[in-house]
């Protein structure tokens, strides 16, 4: 491996992407990279031990045991020599796995072993609805495609910046990877900033639960890019990006073809878009951890100020936005914010668990938890027992909750959030213990462990919820205390969600809570 070293870029901003051509990066390969790039053989170790995935062969069998691929036996496909992970991002299929780059759904250990054994694997159904803003049900297979159901007329008829914005701000549109930011005003920051800018799309979606944006980017790749190009061209920028997790790589191939496609009929004229591959981190979903990353380094969240809107990628003014916030875009400009607010501002929800047709589906902003299972999931398969309303990091809540909108405001009332919008349904067959245990265990090993709150407080509140640390309760919400308000990012500072709600809801099966 180390004779492709001498062929490898040497700008700092390609490291990460040179380590993962080089996996199972070795020291001897890490200090060979380094000297070639001339950067310090530290910098370079320190960066690749950080990543998960850098370390393993390419071939390597990965396990997913997040709580709905755990719930469905994902742990019945461990084997010797598999890497057991926290989340693959193909929960609407799980029980998952992967052999090297091969997805393989709804697994059972005979199916992986036929994989293994050269059997093609099965291949990955998406489910989902058509809806108004994003048409999840118009799968593209070329730009013709897309452009036949009204793809690129919203780009084509771009009105001035000013008027986008100000449809955005109309629109009522906020970030959709889960904190929620106005649209319109991220764009205006950027926009008034002085270049050169940088447009950054997040596709690291990391969170157990959360699938949305993998089904934009392998179904409507072009929908991603259109709303890319418009919010290139709003902010005055001539590079875009797509951070795309590791896992993803049907969506890989799908933007590689998608942006050729773009650049063939001209739309990339005096404009560059690439695709940048992340390694395994969950943190990286984190704006300010996805532009270290970006410049070849450890994936931790940088201080603030200054915002990306002002210093982001390379020190340059970079807007940072999730792919179904882009992916909305194109509707609002082509058919105006009243419109979007109108439907009730939607947003796609990704649906997993014990439900009959799990998938991702695009709804009211303020649909309920069961309405989503009703109308879109084919209804529960058992009975439900818990369910959780946003991703890892929104919290836990008993079916008294069903009915309760999937809003801040309402979600804020039983303590919980509607995070990144995944709705995972847990049977009651599946102990809440057990749920809250596989979440904070998500939490310990993906904090970047930059910040003490977070480094320490992750572990020792896995510790409590598995009962090999006692710690009174006063003592606890300290600790609760402590990781909400002083650690970096969110990460940290929504760890203390889900653990609440176990205790305030499930008071007599947490052993910990009294």
């Amino acid at each position: 491996m180390n004779t492709l070293v001498p062929q490898l870029p040497t700008e700092r901003e390609r490291l990460l992407e040179n380590l993962r051509l080089l996996r199972p990066v070795t020291p001897d390969v890490s200090d060979a990279l380094a000297d070639h790039m001339g950067i310090r053989r530290g910098e370079v170790a320190e960066t690749a031990t950080f990543y998960a995935y850098l370390g393993l062969p390419t071939d390597t069998v990965r396990v997913c045991t997040g709580p709905v691929c755990d719930s469905r036996g994902g742990r019945a496909l461990l084997r010797e020599g598999a890497v057991e992970v926290a989340c693959l991002g193909h929960c609407d299929v799980a029980p998952v796995a992967m052999a090297g780059e091969t997805v393989v759904p709804l697994a059972s250990p005979d199916l992986l072993e036929r994989v293994l054994a050269g059997a093609r694997a099965p291949a990955v159904a998406h489910r989902c609805n058509d809806g108004d803003s994003t048409g999840l049900a118009r799968a593209d297979a070329t730009l013709a495609d897309y452009a036949h159901r009204g793809g690129l007329d919203a780009l084509r008829r771009l009105p001035p910046p000013g008027e986008v914005i100000a449809e955005l701000a109309a629109s009522g549109l906020h970030g959709r990877g889960g904190a929620g930011f106005p649209t319109a005003r991220k764009w205006e920051y950027v926009r008034a900033e002085p270049g050169p800018r940088v447009v950054v799309v997040n596709a690291d979606e990391g969170e157990p639960g959360t699938i949305k944006d993998r089904y934009v980017m392998e179904r409507r790749p072009h929908l991603l890019l259109e709303g890319l190009l418009i919010a290139m061209r709003t902010v005055g920028a001539d590079s875009g990006y797509v951070y795309l997790r590791d896992e993803y790589t049907t969506a890989r191939a799908r933007l590689h073809d998608a942006i050729e496609q773009l650049r063939d009929a001209g739309f990339l004229d005096g404009v560059t878009v690439e695709v940048v591959n992340g390694a395994g981190s969950y943190v990286c979903g984190e704006e300010t951890a996805l532009l270290e990353s970006m410049e070849g380094r450890r994936g931790e969240p940088r201080l603030r100020p200054p915002f990306p809107a002002q210093s982001g990628y390379l020190g340059r003014p970079t807007l940072v936005n999730n792919v179904e916030t882009l992916a909305h875009v194109p509707a609002i400009v082509r058919n105006g914010g009243a419109w979007f607010a109108a439907l009730g501002t939607p947003r796609l929800w990704s649906v997993s668990g014990c439900v009959r047709t799990p998938g991702c589906y695009e709804a009211r902003s303020d649909v309920s938890a069961g309405e989503l299972i009703a109308t879109h999931g084919g209804g529960a398969t058992d009975e439900i027992g818990a369910f959780v309303p946003g991703g890892a990091a929104s919290g836990i809540l008993p079916p008294a909750a069903l009915d309760v909108p999937l809003t801040n405001e309402a979600l804020a009332e039983w303590g919980a959030s509607p995070g990144s919008a995944a709705l995972q349904v847990f049977p009651t067959s599946y102990p809440v213990l057990r749920l809250l245990s596989e979440t904070m265990r998500f939490f310990a090993e993906e904090s970047c462990q930059k910040c003490t709150p977070c480094r320490l407080g992750t572990r020792a509140l896995k510790a409590v919820v598995d009962g090999e640390l006692a710690m009174p309760r006063e003592r606890l919400d300290r600790w609760l205390d402590a990781l909400e308000r002083a650690s970096i990012c969110g990460l940290g500072q929504s760890v203390p969600l889900p653990l609440r709600a176990a205790r305030r809801y499930w008071p007599q099966e947490m052993p910990w809570a009294t």
